[in-house]
């Protein structure tokens, strides 16, 4: 570590403060690569986001903060500070291991994201609740011992957490109640690894039969907690299912009873007699078996575009690959051709021990020389990549065009489908109609008088116009239902195919964009590379001068 380094690092140390970017970045220094991996690691410039292990220990740190700018860390040791709050690791999405122990951490918090975290190291805070990491599921090893934890309600919370290997509770209150180590090993059999000692066969087997009636019972509720989980969990694949096939409700009942859902009217004409009953029952059954047939051709559609988008990804993919690796024989051949460059250029100097400035002049022709034979390098590899990358551009521009053509003739066909259903329940809701007025009038003329007739069928139906009007508004209702339906299945699926093709459009533009930018970045690398090394061994020769005039013979 360089001596200015240091400085600061130490000032770190002796002054306690927060995680900022020059701590960081001194860090990485420090704990980075030594030797010739580590001078191309400081020539290359930090490159805090494609750090993946960090430790800032015994720093005196107090607040977790700014590790946003290291996006990709997969060990984080935070141990030995005065840290209070578990916080700001929303970015840390890569985690894997994760040690805060020796801090002031009171709550577990703020950790539930931390979905590929398999080590959790808290020992020595201040923590009376294991809770809040539900969602780490590959969770292998968690130390929290010497911590404030008193009764024994985490040992059926860490049970869940079936690949849980190791676990460290020790010099926790809840551990000096007689009984705890068996209950432990009992409720959490996947543990293999207890306070660090391996759990043998006699003592699990002891701990078992001593409480075997109460894991019968708790196994048998996770039995019966497990199946309701998966039926949830089925029935919500299926709406979701449903939901992206758009045909939602459309597999039972539900469609049918949305039409009367606020049609009181309709629902009283529909009990008038048992006839109307009758019509009513046989307009159910008929439309929920129009949309019964409507949600299995839904099934089947979205089917149909489901393989359309796979073929499309899977084109895609061959594509990208196809061009990627031919791309990266390209920068292969470079960079072997950089190495014997830069081989030559060391066997060059590797004899002279000091140059001094009246030979600078003896040395230029050869510089320029190899800084001809790199430009050359470098140009041909330029022409290469971007014709490359061009024609892999112009390629994903047509495939994507021609899956929106074929996305879009899928979903014409289809929606000419539904529409045909529509007009099916339609063409079923006039002749309910038709039906129910033709049963009620029959039915109201058997009175003669219109006093005769029953005083809570007067409002309804007690004449012809009254039970028209009332007709005419159930039927509108009814046909509204249908035609919003109807319209919010044609919005929603245009809708999605804009979307889904613009965003493919974004992406492709942006993909794009990058590559030229990687490209020119490898390229402007081996060029400050070349500059770095001939500095080295001419330190007061203009490298820029003499690669103008080397550009110039070009």
């Amino acid at each position: 570590m360089h001596q200015e380094d240091a400085s600061i690092a130490s000032k770190s140390i002796l002054e306690p403060g927060i995680i900022d970017e020059e701590l960081l970045v001194n860090l990485a220094i420090d704990q980075g690569p030594k030797g010739d991996a580590g001078k191309y690691f400081l020539e290359d410039g930090i490159k805090l986001d494609a750090i993946t292990e960090i430790r800032i220990e015994f720093f005196s740190i107090l607040n977790i903060d700014h590790l946003w700018v290291m996006p990709n860390l997969i060990n984080l040791h935070l141990s030995n500070n005065i840290i209070e709050k578990i916080e700001n690791l929303d970015s840390l999405v890569h985690l894997k291991e994760l040690d805060l122990s020796f801090n002031h951490i009171k709550v577990m918090e703020n950790l539930s994201h931390l979905i590929e975290l398999e080590i959790l190291l808290l020992f020595n805070n201040y923590i009376s609740k294991i809770e809040g990491i539900d969602n780490l599921h590959k969770l292998c090893i968690f130390s929290i011992g010497n911590n404030k934890i008193e009764d024994w309600e985490h040992v059926l919370y860490l049970r869940k957490f079936k690949n849980l290997r190791s676990l460290n509770v020790a010099r926790n209150p809840c551990t000096e109640k007689d009984g705890y180590q068996e209950y432990l090993i009992a409720f959490v059999p996947q543990l293999i690894y207890y306070q660090y000692k391996m759990i043998t066969k006699e003592t699990r087997q002891t701990a078992m039969d001593k409480h075997h009636r109460m894991i019968s019972n708790i196994e048998e509720e996770e039995t019966i907690k497990k199946k309701q989980l998966d039926a949830e969990k089925a029935f919500e694949d299926l709406q979701n299912l449903l939901s992206k096939s758009y045909i939602e409700y459309l597999n039972d009942d539900n469609f049918f009873w949305q039409m009367f859902h606020n049609d009181k009217e309709g629902d009283a004409l529909s009990k008038v007699t048992s006839d109307t009953e009758n019509a009513f029952e046989e307009y159910r059954k008929k439309i929920s078996a129009i949309c019964y047939e409507f949600y299995e051709t839904g099934l089947r559609e979205q089917a149909r575009r489901d393989n359309e988008v796979k073929l499309f990804d899977v084109t895609v993919k061959d594509g990208k690959e196809k061009i990627q690796n031919n791309a990266r024989s390209i920068v292969d051949e470079t960079l072997d051709e950089k190495i014997k460059i830069f081989s030559q250029i060391n066997e060059l100097f590797s004899t002279v021990d000091d140059i001094e400035m009246d030979e600078v002049d003896d040395n230029i022709e050869a510089v320029q020389n190899f800084a001809i034979q790199l430009n050359d390098i470098m140009s041909k590899t330029w022409t290469k990549l971007m014709s490359k990358e061009v024609i892999l551009h112009d390629q994903l521009v047509e495939i994507n065009e021609t899956f929106k053509v074929n996305m879009t003739n899928l979903i014409e066909q289809f929606l000419e489908v539904a529409r045909e259903y529509f007009s099916q329940m339609r063409n079923a809701e006039a002749e309910y109609n038709d039906s129910i007025n033709s049963i009620i009038q029959y039915y109201i003329s058997g009175f003669g008088d219109e006093s005769k007739i029953p005083s809570h069928l007067l409002n309804l139906c007690g004449d012809k116009d009254t039970l028209s009007n009332n007709l005419a508004a159930s039927h509108d209702l009814h046909l509204r239902v249908i035609d919003a339906r109807e319209d919010r299945m044609l919005r929603r699926l245009k809708t999605w195919l804009n979307e889904y093709c613009e965003r493919l459009s974004n992406e492709e533009i942006k993909r794009h964009r990058q590559k030229i930018l990687e490209i020119s970045h490898f390229l402007q690398d081996l060029h400050k590379q070349f500059n770095s090394l001939i500095s080295s061994y001419l330190p007061h020769l203009d490298i820029d001068n003499i690669m103008n005039m080397t550009n110039g013979k070009n």
